[in-house]
């Protein structure tokens, strides 16, 4: 069996545990692997003082090699991985930093494990989160809750039955952890809380009918952005073809009007296509023409942008 070249599920659960929690690979290796023996007569726990073992086979091993009978249940798994975390160790942890650990930072390569393992790590940081942000549970409930997600889903690399899992695990506990969380308003840095509500606008380059790249975000506040080939402001967007103006077109956002665009006065013109009905608006003089999520914005003959709205990461 060759090693694995990436941190798999299981990889990155014994990698947060020992980078953040200050568990040893062996040490974590007696809290979740089975006592049951297998068909050679010996438990994967009896072979947890074995480090060269345990790093082939559990740490690095390939994703989708492990197999089920090598764990043992994982709602006791993390049962003792906290009790480890709040009773021993040179730093004791409290049920908050056991979330902390598990829904911050450190936690979040969990996430990247997972897509690199074609599952979705959309399913996991929604139930993750859904754990974090519920009210009416005590902290210690959702740190047991969270430990127990992250655990399941390192062990069997699997987010759907790691999620079903822990679904069955908390009702067990009669506590409830599956509600919607309440939404709340979230201010942006930076913004008042009347313009809390507002999102950015984001412009995708579409090219060929597909989609390319990442969002150009332009806030709600300020004077816009300007589109254009030799567009020179800070925040200008300038990814275009060879047939758009220096200065082609300017978009900002007006208090009454909402997301605006205008025609600079260019030479091969602009153009809104409605994303409810596909009508189009050529944008042309002194009048500005709305934007809203769904439409296209068509500069020249062959520059192409989707219209979305939404939060660039900086601000999340």
């Amino acid at each position: 069996m060759a090693f694995s070249d990436e941190l798999t599920p299981c990889g990155v659960m014994f990698d947060v545990f020992k980078r953040s929690c200050g568990i040893k690979h062996n040490e974590l290796a007696e809290m979740v692997l089975s006592s049951r023996p297998l068909s050679d007569g010996r438990s994967p726990k009896s072979r947890t003082s074995d480090r060269s073992w345990v790093s082939r086979f559990i740490v690095h091993a390939p994703a989708g090699s492990l197999q089920d009978r090598y764990f043992a249940d994982y709602g006791r798994a993390a049962t003792r991985v906290m009790s480890r975390l709040r009773t021993r160790g040179s730093k004791v942890f409290d049920p908050q930093q056991i979330l902390d650990v598990v829904c911050g930072d450190a936690g979040q390569a969990m996430d990247a494990a997972l897509a690199a393992c074609h599952q979705d790590a959309h399913l996991y940081r929604n139930m993750l989160d859904r754990i974090n942000l519920s009210s009416g549970t005590t902290v210690g409930e959702r740190a047991e809750a969270a430990l127990v997600l992250f655990v399941a889903v390192g062990c069997s690399g699997n987010v759907g039955k790691a999620v079903a899992y822990t679904a069955d695990y908390v009702r067990s506990m009669h506590v409830n952890l599956m509600s919607t969380p309440v939404m709340t308003e979230v201010a942006a840095p930076g913004l008042s809380p009347n313009e809390a509500w507002c999102p950015c606008l984001g412009l995708i380059r579409v090219r060929d009918g597909y989609v390319c790249g990442t969002p150009y975000w332009i806030e709600p506040t300020g004077e816009g952005v300007t589109l254009g080939a030799l567009a020179l402001g800070e925040s200008d967007i300038t990814d275009v073809d060879s047939d758009v103006s220096a200065e082609h077109a300017r978009i900002w956002r007006s208090d009454c009007d909402g997301w605006l665009v205008k025609d600079l006065g260019s030479s091969n013109g602009t153009l809104v296509v409605d994303g409810a009905d596909r009508a189009e608006n050529k944008v042309q003089g002194d009048t500005a023409v709305s934007l809203h999520a769904g439409d296209e914005l068509h500069l020249g003959a062959s520059t192409v942008f989707a219209v979305v709205e939404g939060m660039p990461e900086r601000w999340a």
